[in-house]
């Protein structure tokens, strides 16, 4: 049996067969088994350890804006990482991953610094951004990354600084989607301009967004990749905006996302996308990659 100290745990909270749902941005879970929150990096990796030595397999989160948890939930341990320490030297950052993005963007506008704006609205961690390779309107993350600090999951002991050419970052990929690390910090080098400037910058972005994407909704954000196919559009086309399986229903506003109207499940989910997946390749012997993230149980 799994039995935790919290005394071994600074700044943690454990919780035993608590709702997935709760900590993702859909809404949609089973229960996990074990669920950590952790408030800081040293905390993080204590519990990253301590699950190591239990032979418990475990999965690190930020805000789980980009997860599909199984009906089942998850047989293991879920590391929600709220670690939320970050310093400013000039115009370079130095941030936790745990901290959430739009937080680092509002102290970064107060600094006169730019740079983060255009994600303002997205709800993600920045370990979550730099995983997923962040973008939005022709923005990238990765543009603005120096280096990440990170460990691999099977040596905690071993602080490893990747600079950003080492991490492989591209279309929603990077060398951390394979999820054998555990980012810690990141430095993004910033540029100074004035703020009045990178306000008007930030607004026109969170805009866009509020008049395209449903973001009052439950949801993963863009259920797909793009390729040479655009999702967005060729769902529109087959004329699947509406379509529901369940309580999952591709977004009136914005044919890329798949929300969740009420009591959606994951089964509802991939429901859904293998239904827009054979008749996307039906017409054009092609199928969309997955761009949220599904956790099996």
């Amino acid at each position: 049996m799994f039995l935790v100290n919290m005394k071994k745990f600074k700044d943690s909270i454990y919780i035993q067969n608590t709702d997935l749902k709760d900590y993702c941005t859909f809404k949609i879970g089973g229960k996990a088994k074990h669920l950590f929150i952790v408030y800081s990096i040293s905390s993080l990796l204590n519990v990253c350890s301590y699950c190591n030595t239990h032979n418990i397999k475990y999965k690190t989160i930020g805000q789980g804006s980009n997860l599909l948890f199984d009906d089942k939930g998850y047989n293991g341990a879920i590391i929600v990482n709220k670690s939320d320490k970050f310093i400013f030297r000039k115009s370079n950052l130095y941030v936790d991953s745990g901290v959430n993005i739009n937080t680092i963007i509002n102290a970064s506008i107060n600094k006169n610094l730019s740079g983060l704006e255009c994600f303002a609205g997205i709800p993600s961690s920045v370990g979550g951004a730099v995983v997923n390779s962040l973008g939005a309107f022709n923005h990238q993350i990765s543009d603005i990354v120096e280096y990440v600090i990170c460990y691999q999951k099977n040596n905690l002991k071993k602080r490893i600084v990747l600079k950003k050419d080492k991490c492989n970052f591209g279309y929603r990929n990077s060398i951390f989607k394979n999820d054998n690390y555990i980012i810690t910090r990141v430095k993004f080098t910033l540029n100074f301009d004035k703020k009045s400037s990178i306000i008007q910058r930030m607004k026109s972005s969170l805009n866009k967004k509020l008049i395209s994407q449903p973001m009052s909704d439950y949801s993963a954000g863009s259920v797909f990749k793009r390729s040479t196919l655009i999702p967005a559009k060729i769902i529109d086309e087959l004329g699947l905006k509406g379509k529901k399986i369940g309580d999952a229903e591709i977004s009136t506003k914005h044919a890329g996302f798949i929300i969740n109207t009420a009591n959606a499940k994951s089964k509802d989910v991939l429901s859904l996308v293998d239904y827009i997946n054979n008749l996307v390749y039906n017409e054009y012997k092609q199928k969309f990659d997955l761009e949220i993230e599904y956790v099996p149980y």
